[in-house]
């Protein structure tokens, strides 16, 4: 791979800038009470109104799926025929179609032979640029701590740091006690040279700290600082790659993600420090469903503006797809944006609020998602991640055997590599390539399937569109552990 990091456009969770897209198609009021939220097919195609000037649009060419019917409880009328109970073999991805009788059935393959989950498929290319990345070098110091004593604006405070704790980490503590942000807090006494936000990756045992030290700290509080409201923007443009974590760590100085004692540190703070509020109680015997919703489940860009109607900014599908999937799974919503964001996105598309045959569970924002720190490129590189063990803590019926997580960005379960499934992010709502998307088609039905298992760590997920698949003899050691 190439040490050249490519330069892309990239898309951030919540934009306000407009940019050029593709022609949009409307629908009309009438059109759109014909609607019915159905996979389009070629007895039935969508009508679309022609703009004036545009040629003729011809009709969409989706093949049909037949759901199984369900109550409002979700609870499927025929689902015997599709979920046996206890262990058999997966079947590959099939459609859910009716055999003669009338009952449900796994109908025909889905998929072509050879296509994978990242080919060319209707709905465009994914060009998500993808680079692998690998964990710091570092071998965490375990079991050593360091008590410091921090003097700031005539008060002594307390902190207590890990040494395979991050900078980041010492920083975050001190913002938490101090709310002055870290790129405002000035550290005197502390070490020799300037604590930059560049060493935000190297642990803090390695700093050559004595336990015991005091230092002073300068900055002022955020609530204080004046921000000139026409200098406040948004940036068009943020760090949008994915990154891919190799399954074998060559060299014993690396640790996974997932072992790292400072991110499951991390991950015993967010419980602690932010209560899940349930919506809808979990139903008993259920899976988990984790859910993304920026570019997975809706096209955020023209939702945010207004340039479309929120029914055309979800994915083809979405509202069936979450039906069908509520059979088996309770349903959560976890997205890297704020609550108020996240609350009038589920309200505008329809999943709360309504009168759906589907229920959420709870959502989750970005306050329960923390930075993990890896190497790309040859340098330090930080992303936030989801983590699962969040979940199961307040939990415990859920578990890797019946947790699936569903994301465009595969870098969110970099905790959960083997309970992650990436889908090609949906970006291309109001034009004719976005309506021939079948992503949640093909996913319901590989729930569907998957549901049948009663472990589901035993399942590679990687070549979902082929269908649910064991995993080779060297599925990665995590799983042993939990």
């Amino acid at each position: 791979m190439s040490d050249a990091t490519p330069s892309v456009s990239a898309r951030p969770d919540v934009e306000t800038s407009s940019s050029k897209r593709p022609k949009v198609f409307h629908l009309t009021s009438e059109q759109k009470d014909d609607k019915d939220d159905s996979f389009d097919t070629d007895e039935n195609p969508s009508p679309i109104k022609n703009h004036p000037g545009e040629e003729g649009v011809s009709p969409i060419d989706v093949d049909p799926i037949t759901l199984p019917a369900v109550d409002g409880n979700g609870n499927g009328k025929d689902k015997e025929t599709i979920r046996e109970k206890g262990d058999v073999d997966l079947p590959n991805m099939a459609r859910i179609d009716k055999d003669e009788n009338g009952n449900y059935q796994m109908g025909n393959d889905l998929t072509e032979e050879g296509e994978g989950d990242d080919g060319d498929q209707e709905g465009g290319n994914d060009e998500t640029p993808m680079v692998e990345t690998v964990p710091l070098p570092e071998e965490p110091e375990e079991n050593i701590w360091f008590d410091l004593k921090m003097a700031w604006q005539g008060k002594v405070y307390e902190l207590r740091v890990a040494g395979n704790d991050m900078v980041y980490d010492f920083r975050d503590v001190i913002y938490r006690l101090t709310n002055v942000p870290p790129v405002r807090q000035k550290l005197i006494g502390l070490t020799k040279g300037k604590l930059s936000p560049e060493l935000d990756s190297t642990r803090f045992g390695t700093l050559g700290i004595k336990d015991g030290s005091k230092f002073t700290m300068i900055g002022t509080p955020e609530e204080l600082s004046f921000k000139d409201p026409s200098q406040v923007t948004l940036p068009d443009v943020v760090d949008d790659f994915d990154v891919r974590y190799p399954r074998h760590l060559d060299g014993k100085n690396r640790v996974s993600p997932a072992d790292d004692p400072r991110n499951l540190r991390r991950i015993e703070q967010k419980v602690k420090e932010i209560p899940i509020t349930i919506m809808n109680p979990p139903r008993p015997g259920k899976g988990l469903l984790v859910l993304d919703l920026d570019y997975t489940i809706v096209d955020t860009k023209p939702l945010i503006a207004g340039s479309l109607p929120a029914d055309e900014c979800a994915r083809p599908g979405l509202h069936r797809f979450l039906e069908l999937a509520y059979q088996n799974y309770d349903i959560v919503i976890w997205s890297q944006t704020h609550w108020r964001w996240i609350e009038g996105k589920l309200y505008e598309l329809g999943m709360l609020g309504g009168n759906r045959n589907y229920k959420v569970c709870f959502v989750a924002d970005r306050s329960s998602m923390f930075p993990i720190f890896s190497m790309r490129n040859g340098q330090s590189y930080q992303h936030e991640v989801k983590p699962l063990a969040y979940l199961w803590a307040s939990f415990p019926q859920w578990s890797a055997k019946n947790t699936i997580h569903i994301d465009d960005l595969s870098r969110n379960f970099a905790m959960n590599p083997g309970e992650g499934l990436r889908i090609r992010a949906f970006n291309s709502a109001g034009t004719l390539e976005g309506l021939r998307d079948r992503e949640l088609e093909r996913l319901g039905a590989y729930l569907t399937n998957l549901a049948i298992s009663s472990d589901f760590t035993l399942v590679d997920h990687s070549k979902w569109k082929k269908g649910p698949r064991p995993y080779r003899p060297d599925r990665s050691r995590q799983n042993e552990r939990r």
